[in-house]
């Protein structure tokens, strides 16, 4: 294993709080108060334009999608913390030489703040976000040119993240792929490689990959 990809949200950090304040904001600001569900964690995934589909239906605009995102930016991390066993995990993967990078579909720009406050930027050899690129996670693209980065072929790699949208992206690249059960969880019929319930999981793998 030379390479690990991981999503972001729900699979590096729990930032469910803080998402739901930004949603709480910005449900306000276009008076859809009632609107705000009881819990967001398991309307993440797939962007903010995903979420607010979910959470307003019919009612969904184009533009409440720059509402949301000026909320958020104010507030990126007031709650947002790594998962516990994260920091560790990145530093001992590091220590081994293995390339790390995030691909989430949240913006680039924000998920690199977000990771520098987090003070977790410096373990990363490329963060790519859901406007990196043309095409976002379920796609391949960004697990691809993710891995052209870095110079890693995809049988060599690994996607670990705790969406479907995560695990087809890394199945249509090629690489192996592993569900973090430890967080939000929103999986259909598409079955991953791995499933892990602690991130330290991953650094088996990588010790039986290695014969380490």
């Amino acid at each position: 294993m030379k390479a690990v990809l991981f999503d972001l949200d729900g699979t590096l950090i729990d930032s469910a709080d803080d998402i739901a304040l930004a949603l709480r904001l910005t449900l306000e600001e276009l008076g859809m108060e009632e609107k705000m569900p009881p819990s967001v964690r398991s309307l993440i995934g797939g962007g903010v334009k995903a979420l607010l589909e979910r959470v307003l239906g019919d009612d969904f605009r184009e533009q409440h999608v720059k509402v949301f995102r000026r909320h958020y930016i104010g507030n990126p991390v007031v709650n947002t913390t790594p998962y516990p066993g994260v920091m560790e995990t990145l530093r001992a993967l590091r220590g081994r030489g293995i390339n790390l990078v995030v691909v989430t579909n949240k913006l680039e720009e924000l998920s690199v703040e977000i990771l520098k406050r987090l003070g977790m930027l410096e373990f990363f050899d490329l963060v790519v976000g859901g406007d990196t690129f043309p095409e976002k996670k379920p796609s391949p693209l960004p697990v691809l040119k993710s891995l052209e980065f870095v110079g890693v072929e995809s049988s060599q790699a690994l996607m670990v993240g705790d969406t479907s949208a995560d695990i087809e992206a890394g199945k249509r690249a090629g690489v192996r792929t592993a569900l973090a059960a430890w967080g939000y969880v929103k999986l259909n019929s598409v079955k991953p490689d791995y499933i892990f319930n602690s991130p330290a999981d991953i650094l088996s793998l990588a010790s039986q990959v290695s014969g380490a």
